[in-house]
């Protein structure tokens, strides 16, 4: 069996074709590891496991290099499966195999860096797999921003955002303040990530402000970004100090507070002149940057994919302790509490973070989500509903993720339904999303939605439905194919997610209790030799 035949059948076909054919038949480590894939692919974790084991079997014959790269492809497998687990194990065995082979230990390292597993030479020189894509997102937004293309230069500067380090996220951020000021007439992070994400035009007055920037300010802007770069350095200090004061010295982004130059000079260059300070940056080697407080909790809240709970948790304190005044350690830590389940502790630290802060409207939505997983659906609209009232003008997924589940749960499926939609449009790797727009659907009996949603959910997160259903119903994916099937699955999809509701970093449980993850599509595509 050939992945292209398995490609040409349908997958019921080609995963019971795959299934009569015994892996002891393999010929050689090449034919079992293509039947591995196919396996992988269709779904179905005893035949991978099958094939991989008659391809080490024959590896074996061959001497340990080639032992080696075996273990390597089911690291791979369980990698793109989320399985830290068992990548780490297949790594330690293919390194043990092969000590002396640095491309193994390269591949390796990318294989566990994925999970946020820090290399060898420490978590500070660890190469972000994932820059390169940003970086080449960020070129994409210039070329549309210089062919007029606003909106999807905001849209694609935001999702490179989302999976930048935070050196790349400062110049992001610079590069939407300036795009903001040549577009919009405009400098707030804030609103430019309201209009790339939001589906409703500019309002009258945006229009307005952008009419009189482009006619105005605009040209003036760019004779003086270059005199001010010549002139910034001879400022007196006794000229920053105000300036400092009238600005606040800082910076505010959709999520919080930004990585910032430690320099007092090169924050406020890039606070009024983001063109000045874009351009500068060709000069500047190594800009040290001011960690935030939001930054540090967001990577200590992913190391969870690779980490023990006690360990990550524990790591908090460190970051309270040097950011007092910041919410975003709560916030962040209560949100990882609603992954592990752990409701009565998230809420919590998300009290902890509103005495911090009242109007972060994460911290909100945080608290609703503690309500809709107690059953208090109307506790939680309470709670999303301050949220708006926070940041009216920026709702965004999140919110009506967790909106939508409620009105689920509430009966409400009208309203439930189109929040669901609109989270699933706008950040279409909220598997949670997709997993109550299925029940949704599936309760208002509207069959085709409720099989566009199936097919999306296989495709962005099939290993989650594999593990739902060999845990519900005893039964590899491909062979879920009715409804009710379908619905048993989803249902204890969920139940696995226990409080995940988030796009960029989905974690579920299996019932042994082990921690896997949902890579999203452009991920699992990352290396070519990974299935």
């Amino acid at each position: 069996m050939t992945i292209d035949e398995g490609r040409q059948a349908g997958t019921r076909a080609a995963w019971e074709t795959l299934g009569r054919h015994d892996p002891a038949s393999a010929r050689d480590v090449n034919q079992a590891l293509e039947a591995a894939r196919l396996a992988f692919r269709l779904g179905d974790r005893r035949l991978v496991d099958a094939w991989i084991t008659q391809a080490l079997a024959l590896a074996a014959a061959e001497g340990p290099r080639a032992a080696a790269k075996v273990h390597l492809a089911a690291a791979s497998f369980d990698r793109s499966a989320g399985r830290f687990l068992g990548c780490q194990r297949h790594v330690e065995r293919a390194l043990a195999l092969a000590p002396d082979e640095p491309a193994l230990r390269e591949r390796a390292d990318v294989l566990l860096h994925a999970f946020g597993w820090p290399n060898e030479k420490g978590s500070s020189e660890t190469h972000n797999p994932r820059s390169a894509e940003a970086e080449a997102l960020v070129m994409r937004a210039r070329e549309k921003s210089a062919s007029g293309d606003s909106r999807g230069a905001i849209r694609d500067l935001l999702a490179a955002k989302h999976i930048a380090d935070e050196a790349q996220i400062w110049v992001i951020d610079l590069e939407l303040v300036a795009l903001g000021r040549r577009h919009f007439g405009f400098l707030d992070v804030e609103a430019l990530t309201a209009i790339g994400r939001g589906p409703d035009e500019p309002t009258r007055k945006a229009e307005i402000e952008r009419a009189l920037h482009r006619r105005f300010v605009a040209p003036v802007l760019d004779r003086a970004a270059p005199l001010v770069n010549r002139a910034w350095d001879a400022l007196p200090e006794a000229a920053l100090a105000p300036l400092a004061w009238r600005l606040g010295d800082r910076f505010r982004e959709e999520e919080g507070e930004l990585p910032t130059p430690r320099a007092l000079r090169l924050r406020l260059l890039a606070r009024l002149f983001p063109e000045a300070m874009l351009a500068r940056l060709g000069d500047l080697h190594d800009l040290p940057l001011r960690s935030s407080a939001r930054h540090r909790a967001k990577v200590v809240q992913w190391s969870i994919r690779s980490r023990p709970p006690a360990d990550v948790l524990g790591e908090f304190d460190v970051i309270r302790q040097a950011h007092p005044r910041s919410h975003h350690p709560h916030a962040y830590r209560g949100e990882l509490l609603l992954w592990l389940g752990r409701v009565d502790e998230a809420e919590e630290d998300f009290r902890r973070g509103l005495a911090i802060q009242p109007r972060a409207r994460w911290l909100h939505i945080g608290m609703g989500a503690v309500h809709v997983l107690r059953g208090e659906y109307a506790a939680a609209l309470t709670c999303f509903q301050r949220s708006i009232d926070c940041a009216p003008a920026l709702v965004g997924p999140t919110l009506y993720g967790v909106r939508g589940e409620a009105h689920r749960l509430r009966g409400d499926l009208s309203a439930a339904v189109e929040d669901l939609a609109r989270t699933c449009r706008d950040t279409p790797s909220r598997v949670s999303a997709w997993v109550n727009l299925w029940l949704t659907e599936d309760d208002l009996g509207h069959a085709e939605a409720r099989d566009a949603a199936w097919k999306e959910l296989t495709r962005r997160a099939p290993w989650l439905l594999a593990d739902a259903a060999e845990e519900a119903l005893g039964l590899a994916l491909p062979a879920v194919e009715d409804q009710p099937a379908r619905r048993a699955t989803l249902e204890h999809a969920l139940r696995m997610l226990r409080g995940n509701r988030s796009s960029s970093c989905v974690t579920y449980f299996t019932r042994e209790g082990e921690l896997r993850t949902v890579f999203d599509v452009g991920s699992s595509r990352q290396a070519s030799s990974e299935p």
